[in-house]
């Protein structure tokens, strides 16, 4: 009599890993097309610069956020159910902004330097997909991107109560020199990106994305050797998969 219980309770446990599994093979299963598809993307970015001037806690940096865009496409690569490779080309804006204000008595003064760097990012990314709907896929990206500078500007304005105002521009990327002074950063750009998404009717994207810099930014001549600045971002993504 104990051997048929024992019997019948392995055969039912049997049966439920086995729905299980294939409920579980399903839903990381279904999204598989067994072919590459395209995708394009783009969105809003919030960007920052992080680091110091040096290893004193004086010489933190203190920047602003700056709002921006990125711009592009993703090529999705199956690899197995639910695990794709996707690399992609974007063009992004990346920076920050500094705000400097003084007042005493009657007399004030305000500046603004805002960092506008826009760079060819390429990430090329991990990720894992799961059906939970007929019509909704949802996903986990991670991954390196590379990126290079394109071009950008640091752009100066200041006023006071006297009446006195400036304004210039300068290129962000590169040494200065004798003509023209630079910001002083490097073009190359390295980084992990990090994001998740959810794809509707298996054509209209919404998801979000944060970019870790780890190269420092700051050219030594420029900044001497203590000097570490890195690109942060994060992004508000929409696209469209053909």
């Amino acid at each position: 009599m104990m051997k048929k219980c024992f019997m019948l309770a392995a055969m039912f446990l049997t049966g439920i890993t086995a729905t299980s599994a294939q409920e579980f093979r399903d839903m990381f299963g279904s999204d598989q097309k067994g072919k590459i598809s395209y995708g394009v993307r783009a969105g809003l970015n919030i960007s920052n610069i992080a680091g110091e001037y040096g290893p004193d806690s004086d010489d933190k940096l203190n920047f602003d956020s700056r709002v921006g865009f990125h711009v592009g496409g993703v090529v999705d690569i199956p690899i197995t159910n639910g695990f794709y490779v996707q690399p992609g080309l974007l063009f992004t804006t990346r920076g920050a902004k500094e705000s400097y204000s003084y007042r005493e008595g009657d007399y004030s003064e305000e500046s603004t330097t805002k960092y506008k760097p826009m760079y060819l990012e390429i990430p090329v990314l991990a990720s894992f997909r799961a059906d939970v709907s007929r019509s909704v896929n949802v996903q986990v990206n991670l991954g390196p991107y590379f990126a290079f500078g394109l071009g950008g500007k640091c752009k100066y304005e200041y006023s006071d109560t006297e009446g006195n105002s400036d304004d210039g521009k300068s290129p962000f990327f590169g040494e200065s020199s004798d003509n023209e002074e630079h910001f002083g950063a490097k073009r190359f750009d390295m980084g992990l990106s990090f994001g998740a998404g959810v794809t509707f009717k298996k054509h209209y994207y919404v998801g979000v994305v944060y970019d870790l810099g780890l190269t420092n930014m700051a050219i030594e001549k420029e900044w001497g050797k203590e000097a570490k600045f890195h690109n942060r971002n994060f992004s508000i993504q929409v696209g469209y998969n053909f």
